[in-house]
């Protein structure tokens, strides 16, 4: 009699964790959370194209004792096997993906989640931490980063290209032939002077206007360190330009 009592105790045992744990597991409700991303250069994740993806973790789940969890209204179901797919928004904090997590309806308890940032079959790397982030009533957003810097896209050049184009012909107006003008019949310099003078400080305010134009919209990024390094680079050559033409004279 003593041992039918003890296995029956030791079974209970054994079960009981799983039935609470199922019977927690039906009494959900939606929590809305966004979910921000940002690239590895805290930028934010600038190709809307990528889907975040959204399952239930597979230990959560090994430990819960359910491969699924569901609420009816409205009708929304997380499982092991099976990607939950959001879309990518912008709005003024930077780029993110509304999720419909399940929470405990009456529990502070966390449910864990595996999150992917997903472009077809391809799924962005994290900069650090897992793909594993637990939610409960009081979850906040928290801004993940990922170990890749975002793509630049056409539009971005054509952005940049404009800007630039505009900002020459401000120079061109407002330095090139106003200096030019002003140091060769004001100042009385000589032309060779007055040329190579304006160019200088032309060059160097263009620096000035590609540096600040592509640090604060790609980020100190391969490309944005390469623009500077060319205009710095013509603006170098024509300082020695200068002098030699300096000393020939």
């Amino acid at each position: 009699m003593k041992s039918k009592a003890t296995i029956l105790f030791f079974l209970w045992t054994l079960i009981f964790p799983s039935v609470i744990a199922f019977g927690q597991g039906k009494d959900f409700q939606v929590k809305k959370l966004k979910q921000y991303w940002r690239d590895e250069h805290e930028q934010p994740w600038s190709d809307l194209s990528y889907q975040m993806a959204v399952r239930l973790d597979p230990l959560y789940s090994k430990d819960l004792g359910v491969d699924e969890i569901s609420v009816d209204n409205p009708p929304i179901k997380y499982s092991t096997g099976d990607w939950r797919f959001y879309s990518l928004q912008r709005d003024a904090q930077g780029t993110y993906a509304e999720v419909d997590y399940l929470v405990y309806k009456d529990s502070p308890d966390f449910i864990s989640y595996e999150i992917e940032l997903r472009k077809g079959t391809k799924a962005a790397p994290f900069l650090k931490g897992s793909r594993e982030v637990k939610v409960n009533n009081d979850s906040a957003p928290r801004p993940i980063s990922l170990k890749e810097s975002n793509p630049i896209f056409l539009k971005d050049w054509l952005f940049m290209g404009g800007v630039m184009l505009i900002g020459l012909v401000l120079i061109y107006v407002l330095i090139f032939r106003w200096l030019f003008s002003g140091l060769l019949f004001r100042r009385r310099w000589a032309v060779l002077s007055a040329e190579h003078f304006t160019w200088s400080m032309s060059l160097l305010v263009i620096l000035a206007l590609a540096a600040a134009l592509t640090l604060f919209y790609l980020g100190p990024r391969l490309e944005t360190f390469l623009i500077i390094g060319i205009l710095g680079a013509f603006w170098i050559l024509h300082a020695i330009v200068w002098m030699a033409s300096g000393k020939e004279a």
